[in-house]
């Protein structure tokens, strides 16, 4: 006898929101030396969405439009971003990275700003602890650094 097997039917979305110093509203221009704040939202839908176990894992990056550095934010995240459990109870999850105002410093900052790509990377590792082939990415708008320099 056969063993059946539902059809696969997954969809899933992701979206982040960058907040300010007071973690309230959006923005995209952010004063060198203030703390902000990135808001990660995703889903996994679909008819078989609650049959995949497992552990989410979000990264955020920033990286430089011209001259500056090239940032990891891993360790800013809250304790969701890394090995959220999976299904929910609802196939949503959400996380969020504080980000100090130490990360980009008024001396990295040249007098025209510095401008970075956000970058979110969403991996799925199963429950035995391989890294599976569902994942996603959400490229994000640059934003603008600038020090107010006498």
């Amino acid at each position: 006898m056969t063993f059946e097997v539902p059809t696969i039917d997954l969809k899933g979305k992701i979206s982040a929101v960058v907040r300010d110093d007071t973690g309230e509203d959006p923005t995209l221009i952010i004063k060198a030396g203030s703390p902000w704040a990135v808001d990660i939202n995703w889903e996994l839908k679909g008819k078989n969405w609650h049959m995949i176990a497992g552990n989410w894992h979000v990264h955020v990056n920033l990286e430089s439009i011209g001259p500056g550095p090239e940032l990891s934010l891993v360790d800013f995240g809250d304790p969701d971003c890394q090995n959220q459990p999976l299904p929910s109870a609802n196939g949503e999850y959400s996380c969020r990275f504080d980000v100090p105002g130490s990360v980009i410093s008024p001396a990295v900052v040249p007098h025209q700003g510095l401008a970075m790509k956000l970058v979110v990377l969403l991996t799925y590792v199963d429950p035995l602890g391989h890294r599976g082939p569902m994942a996603a990415y959400w490229e994000g708008p640059v934003l603008q650094f600038y020090e107010d320099h006498p």
